[in-house]
């Protein structure tokens, strides 16, 4: 599998798929923090605390079992994807599932960059022996529920009113893809 992929989406970008760096943490973390304000799609109060522990965190990652992609575009990172695996590895009954978080950055979504990052993640997995892909997805995210539905995952549960945002409550949907 290459690691660093090239594509262009309809608006005509050139967009990169690559390995996360520590290099690349305040980039992620205003990727995610830009997401993060849209409570009714994900809750990531927890991630991109500060740069410092954001690169550590970076250089600590098992690359053997866990991947953090980003997406860059011009030279800026415009998407991040993180699958880890469950457990972090240290249960054998659930080592084969990789748990996926996918980030677009609103001005560049819907152009097909959330499906070449998943693509890349399945044929990753794929290559490192797992045999689950999951994710979970607000409600209310639609265009996530969609890309995640293109890309071969299929809804497994819900759990009803699992997060409460101000005072509205919204539910999670549990999705899931197995690989050959």
């Amino acid at each position: 599998m290459q690691e660093v992929k090239k594509f262009s989406v309809t608006n005509g970008d050139e967009v990169i798929l690559r390995l996360a760096t520590p290099e690349d943490a305040g980039e992620i973390i205003v990727t995610l923090r830009s997401t993060s304000l849209e409570r009714s799609y994900v809750l990531m109060e927890q991630y991109g605390k500060d740069i410092e522990s954001e690169r550590e965190y970076i250089r600590g990652i098992d690359r053997k079992n866990n991947l953090l992609i980003v997406a860059t575009v011009r030279g800026k990172v415009v998407g991040t994807l993180a699958a880890f695996q469950a457990n972090g590895g240290q249960r054998p009954e659930t080592a084969h599932v990789l748990f996926i978080g996918l980030h677009i950055v609103e001005s560049l979504r819907g152009l097909g960059i959330g499906s070449q990052m998943l693509r890349y993640t399945v044929e990753w997995a794929a290559e490192h022996g797992f045999k689950k892909l999951e994710a979970s997805i607000f409600t209310t995210n639609k265009r996530s529920l969609h890309v995640f539905n293109k890309a071969g995952f299929e809804q497994e549960c819900k759990k009803l009113k699992k997060f409460r945002i101000g005072h509205d409550y919204i539910d999670e949907v549990c999705m899931g893809r197995f690989l050959d």
